[in-house]
């Protein structure tokens, strides 16, 4: 009787495979962080960018507001539209402006302009808008000596309104980060011409 032929049966553990899966998956995590990798060992500041259109989304998130003036009548700023000023390291925003008697609820629109530094508040981890600035507040329908006297009273209540007014919240693991590669210095802000860029201080004598 001829012998029977025995045919490999498959393996019920297929490590090799699993292993060469493991290296591909492997491989492709080290090529996305590679270049990050070689940024910190090249010595260059580590650090991201905010464009202008996700800041404009987060500022907007904060309005309206709403700042009663002395029991009169209610300010209300609202639709902020956000401008970078990279040359004075600050930002600008013009809104719309609602003012609303308590007596008779009679509404008055405007609009005013304003610009404001930036600052990290590294215990809460927030970048808040800091020393903010009135430069112009005009309102529609109301006499011109009415107007002018708004416009100079109404930077008093408005700039303590937005003054430390939160814009944007680091993740808490990023900043411990940043802050370690800048030794334990808080982080850089820098108002660019097309976003906000976050950066770990520059360590002494240089380098990161």
């Amino acid at each position: 009787m001829p012998p029977r032929t025995r045919h490999p049966q498959p393996s019920r553990h297929p490590l090799p495979r699993r292993r060469a899966c493991h290296r591909l998956l492997g491989a492709a995590l080290l090529s996305a962080a590679l270049p990050g990798l070689l940024s910190c060992a090249g010595g260059a500041p580590t650090g991201y960018t905010l464009p202008l259109a996700r800041l404009h989304e987060l500022l907007a998130r904060r309005f309206p507001v709403t700042r009663s003036l002395a029991g009169l009548a209610d300010l209300t700023l609202q639709s902020p539209r956000l401008s970078l000023l990279p040359a004075a390291n600050r930002v600008a925003a013009a809104l719309e402006l609602v003012l609303t008697e308590r007596l008779g609820g009679r509404r008055y629109t405007g609009a005013i302009d304003l610009d404001s530094a930036l600052r990290l508040d590294v215990q809460a981890g927030a970048v808040r808008l800091s020393g903010v600035r009135v430069h112009r507040l005009a309102i529609d329908q109301l006499p011109p000596a009415t107007q002018a006297l708004l416009a100079r009273h109404a930077p008093a209540v408005v700039e303590p309104l937005l003054d430390e007014l939160p814009l944007y919240t680091l993740p808490p693991e990023r900043l411990a980060l940043l802050r370690q590669l800048g030794g334990g210095a808080a982080p850089v802000l820098r108002v660019l011409p097309d976003g906000l860029r976050i950066d770990a201080a520059p360590a002494p004598g240089g380098s990161v």
